[in-house]
């Protein structure tokens, strides 16, 4: 993507969000912040519980591996991958890379890259699981309006199919057959010939894949619950942010307002940061459960004021996780 079009969307954004704080106001959401006060505290903490149960289905990933990390060394690289990942917010893949170095002294090279794709894919299924509970939650208590309920129609067969494809991958591997894909495809098939010389490597990481799945299928639906519990358990941070202003909803809303969001800022991941769209997304949400949609805006911005002390936190981890590994590596 161009610096133009990327500078464009973060302008569109940056102007969204600037209109929703101006048509709420300033004053009231710093009067709603004032009164959450001391509830940001467990509001930031329980976003450690939530990584915890991250790093510890990419740890149970490992688990098998004749050398691997320990689960704290797993947990600091977990959050300092997420701070990677919001500093490149276009596809959030900066944290990728880093992890893959970072535990490469214990699993080498290969089976690091491939242990992190298999908590990707593991990730990203635990996500599009909590997505279908969102939008089963939604068809009961969101308004009955036909366009709403044939949006949540098309994003449950949407999101059904990711999983079967998801699943299928975890079963037969899918790495080698995505090169082939690529090859057929004309404006990628240039991309196909500089990867072709990885295909093994690529047919290695699809045996590691599947190996978890058949041969620790007892792990792998550990694991995968630990993700759909990391959703599960973010979602009290909505219920936790709007105590603080003294509005009470209940833990159903709370996985609607989530789900649902979330799920907007995934179809519109191109808009650098999220600006505009967890605004725009979390008070229309708000807005259709019958509450006060400034409290939906207010709830961004505590997200983010959240999102930035453990991208402080995680970037610190960074030079840590670096430096740990360095030393396991220089050992004898």
């Amino acid at each position: 993507m161009s610096r133009k079009l990327q500078l464009l969307l973060f302008v569109c954004g940056s102007a969204v969000f600037a209109y929703l704080v101006a048509r709420i106001g300033v004053a009231q959401l710093l009067a709603d912040a004032v009164r959450t006060g001391s509830l940001f505290v467990p509001i930031v903490l329980l976003y450690g519980v939530v990584c915890a149960c991250n790093a510890g289905a990419w740890w149970l990933s490992m688990a098998d591996e004749p050398s691997h990390p320990p689960f704290w060394r797993t947990y600091a690289i977990t959050v300092a991958g997420f701070s990677l990942n919001f500093m490149t917010p276009m596809v959030n893949v900066g944290g990728e890379p880093f992890k893959i170095a970072a535990v490469a002294p214990w699993l080498g090279l290969r089976r690091a890259a491939g242990s992190v794709v298999i908590y990707q894919m593991l990730h990203t299924l635990g996500m599009l699981l909590s997505f279908l509970t969102a939008v089963m939650l939604g068809a009961l208590l969101l308004p009955p309006h036909p366009a709403i309920l044939a949006s949540l129609v098309l994003a449950f067969v949407v999101l059904a199919a990711l999983v079967l494809l998801l699943l299928t991958g975890h079963r037969y591997g899918g790495l080698e057959r995505l090169l082939d894909l690529l090859h057929r495809i004309p404006l990628l098939d240039r991309l196909a010939r500089r990867l072709e010389p990885k295909r093994a490597t690529l047919a290695q990481m699809d045996e590691q894949i599947t190996e978890f799945y058949h041969r620790r299928p007892r792990r792998f639906v550990q694991a995968l619950a630990l993700e759909y519990l990391s959703r599960s358990i973010f979602m009290f941070e909505y219920v936790l942010i709007a105590l603080g202003v003294g509005v009470t909803i209940t833990f159903a809303q709370a996985y609607v307002i989530g789900g649902l969001t979330s799920l907007v800022q995934n179809v519109i991941f191109v808009v650098p940061f999220e600006v505009g769209t967890k605004e725009g997304s979390l008070y229309l949400v708000f807005q259709l459960l019958g509450l006060d949609p400034a409290l939906g805006v207010y709830t961004a911005i505590v997200s983010r004021l959240r999102d930035l002390v453990w991208i402080g936190g995680g970037l610190a981890l960074v030079w840590f996780s670096g430096r740990r590994a360095q030393e396991r590596t220089a050992a004898p």
